[in-house]
């Protein structure tokens, strides 16, 4: 049987509630008897302490041998006006108005029972002698400082279900009762709305994750309503952004192969010309054939080799072998290489570089391949005349940095500069990659691999607005 998990938490909050009042009550019980019985303990003290006061006037009026002889009828009208008064259980007092028809008490009944006097010894003196089976209070009564006689008081026994003490403690027990089953009550109906203000957002979050297991990425969910947010809103909104990056990752991935069919197409498409063209006999096989042919091969092994170069990077199993390099002649051998290129391009070139280390640790080949890819990806965007600027410095003592600027046209939006290095991504789908008098078009991933490889050396490649007027690509590497 599976218990939902509105249920676990509803028995959750009404078991730690009913566990809560349960403890609360007991505790409060207990310390309720316990204070009654101290009442009634410190009153019994009081009555025998008022009983002893008298007892001890009684005493100096007419002496042990006096009280012993008269009981009751020498204590009795000392009675009035004492701090205590005599049980209900213990026969009327003198104050207390009988009614119509009935005789008036003696004096020895006025005097309450439980109260006796003995000597020090232990000799009655007046009432009954004090009961061993049970507990008795007493107090010395001492005249001119000797202990004359000793006032014995025996309290009732623990109160009975027929009596108004134990009456009075049932009903506070019942009181507790009572509130231990409002509060459960009230904890219970807590529990349903806080179990449905939990699990409505747990549920939502389950169908959202089950339609996005099934390839449904434009399911979102609703935005949190109120003021006051909550872990289970922060899992929505990340369920959403979730959503949303496999959305991408999915349009991207179509598109990957929508441009990986047509890469490919095109150098087959051209090979299949040019060798049916030669079988047919319109062309003939010379060496002007062979080599259009292997132009169009080596572009194929090239983006071949390239989506290899690009998928191993995703899996972070790029080969990069660190040795110590000198920054200055890697920029010096790069700016040898393409300064006539840019040249030839009518793109004028500047590069400086100040206070670069004189070795870092990196692969040069991989370097000087992120490198021509920056600077490929210059040459084919960059708008005649123009120009290309690759400028170089150290960042404190823990990392160096390469930009590469171009002049116009730029790349405004930061969205779009970022999406520049997704494989095959085209800000201009009508634009061709190959400018006039560039070079011969590449893959359309040498960004891609550029930042990968960049990763690869523990460092960052990103693009930013150039002050040229252009793109500015910033590469900051680990010394």
């Amino acid at each position: 049987m599976r218990l939902r998990l509105a249920h676990q938490l509803s028995l959750l909050l009404v078991g730690t509630s009913l566990l809560a009042v349960m403890g609360l009550a007991a505790l409060t019980a207990t310390h309720l008897r316990s204070g009654f019985t101290d009442y009634l303990r410190a009153k019994d003290t009081a009555r025998l302490a008022g009983f002893a006061k008298v007892v001890r006037q009684a005493i100096e009026r007419h002496g042990i041998e006096g009280l012993a002889a008269g009981q009751g009828n020498l204590i009795a009208p000392l009675l009035d006006g004492q701090p205590f008064q005599p049980n209900e259980q213990d026969g009327p007092s003198q104050s207390r108005r009988e009614p119509f028809g009935r005789r008036p008490p003696r004096a020895d009944e006025r005097v309450p029972r439980g109260f006796s006097v003995t000597t020090p010894e232990g000799e009655s003196i007046w009432g009954r002698r004090p009961p061993r089976d049970r507990e008795v209070l007493h107090q010395p009564i001492e005249i001119d400082g000797r202990t004359v006689a000793i006032a014995h008081f025996t309290p009732r026994p623990e109160p009975s279900d027929d009596e108004a003490d134990a009456l009075f403690l049932k009903r506070q027990f019942a009181g507790l009762a009572w509130l231990g089953l409002a509060m459960a009550a009230i904890a219970a109906l807590v529990a349903v709305v806080v179990a449905r203000r939990w699990v409505r957002p747990l549920t939502a979050a389950q169908a959202a994750t089950h339609r996005l297991a099934q390839g449904e990425f434009e399911h979102r969910l609703p935005p949190a309503q109120g003021r006051w947010r909550d872990e289970l809103d922060d899992l929505a909104q990340d369920l959403n952004r979730l959503a949303e990056a496999l959305q991408r990752l999915e349009s991207s991935r179509r598109r990957w192969v929508a441009e990986l069919s047509h890469e490919l197409r095109t150098p087959l498409t051209v090979m299949r010309g040019e060798l049916d063209a030669v079988a047919d006999g319109v062309r003939p096989l010379n060496a002007e054939r062979a080599d259009s042919l292997r132009r169009e091969l080596e572009r194929l092994t090239r983006l071949a080799d390239d989506f290899a170069l690009l998928a191993r990077g995703d899996l972070h199993a790029l080969p990069v072998h660190r040795k110590p390099v000198d920054p200055v002649a890697l920029l010096n051998q790069t700016r040898a290489r393409w300064a006539s290129r840019l040249e030839a391009a009518d793109l004028s070139s500047d590069w400086q570089w100040t206070d670069l280390p004189a070795s870092v640790s990196a692969d040069a080949t991989r370097l000087q391949q992120v490198l021509d890819n920056l600077l490929n990806n210059a040459l084919a965007y960059t708008q005649t005349p123009g120009r290309v600027a690759v400028h170089a410095q150290r960042l404190g003592a823990q990392s160096w940095r390469i930009s590469v600027d171009d002049s116009p046209p730029g790349v405004p939006d930061a969205a779009e500069r970022e999406r520049l290095f997704e494989p095959l991504y085209r800000l201009d789908a009508s634009r061709t990659r190959a400018r006039q008098g560039g070079d011969d078009g590449g893959s359309g991933l040498g960004l891609s691999i550029a930042r990968a490889l960049v990763q690869a050396h523990g460092g960052s490649l990103r693009a930013e607005a150039s002050t040229l007027g252009g793109l500015r690509l910033v590469m900051e590497l680990p010394l």
